[in-house]
């Protein structure tokens, strides 16, 4: 009888699986940054499909109690103002009114170079880095179509990475937008890194995945709202009176 085969590389061995050798984890650093997924999952997000400029502090929200703006995440090459301007035409209904800014402090994380963390995760995965708590000090509200969200959308979609179809200009022109100032806050007065400790990520099962679907059709449109009563006057951008 022939004897077990034995593959050409795991001759010689002692006959132990390398599975069955401890894992070493790589040291995990806040620069490093973080995924989409652990940012949503930190948050109590349901998943990183509700995640954008704008964010609610959580997903859960007591009945009659209002959203409010708990994090910004500035995405790559979308902010060309950044810092201290973001633009943005989602959940603007979070943002305060104009009267009560400055603002609480807000977290804030912008993506970071794929290339800077290549060596630790995979190229293609995008990470974030915690910048710090930042407060609101401006919000300037553009009308759709009007000169001054012409302006600010062509320095943002300028670029082969920003390109647009007509139908894709189009639907942004006729949408009201927000430039909004973001300010550090002083390093004396910086609070702790929401993102540490870093929440494990629990797999869900069928049946919660199932629930939470129900949940968010049972909400509808509460997630719509209007502005929260912001400045429309057009005014020049801070920095673009001569260009």
């Amino acid at each position: 009888m022939a004897g077990r085969y034995i593959p050409p590389h795991m001759r010689g061995s002692t006959g132990s699986s390398s599975s069955e050798l401890p894992s070493v984890k790589a040291e995990r650093k806040p620069e490093d940054g973080y995924t989409l997924e652990e940012i949503s999952n930190q948050y109590s997000f349901n998943n990183i499909k509700q995640l954008g400029t704008l964010n609610r502090a959580s997903e859960f929200v007591e009945e009659g109690e209002k959203y409010s703006i708990g994090f910004v995440i500035v995405f790559k090459d979308q902010h060309p103002k950044w810092p201290p301007k973001i633009f943005c035409k989602t959940n603007l209904f979070l943002l305060p009114q104009t009267d009560t800014l400055p603002s609480g402090p807000i977290a804030v994380f912008i993506e970071i170079s794929n290339l800077r963390i290549s060596k630790n995760h995979g190229p293609h995965e995008q990470r974030f880095l915690y910048t710090g708590a930042h407060t609101i000090t401006r919000i300037q509200y553009l009308m759709p179509r009007s000169p001054l969200l012409i302006k600010m959308l062509e320095s943002k979609f300028t670029g082969p990475k920003n390109e647009r179809s007509e139908e894709a200009w189009n639907k942004s022109l006729n949408m009201k937008w927000a430039v909004v100032d973001l300010n550090r806050v002083a390093e004396e007065e910086q609070g702790g890194n929401p993102m540490e400790p870093l929440k494990e990520i629990k797999k869900k099962s069928v049946s919660e995945m199932l629930e939470e679907m129900r949940s968010r059709e049972s909400k509808g449109g509460k997630e719509n709202g209007n502005p929260g009563g912001g400045d429309d006057r057009e005014e020049v951008l801070d920095g673009d009176e001569d260009q």
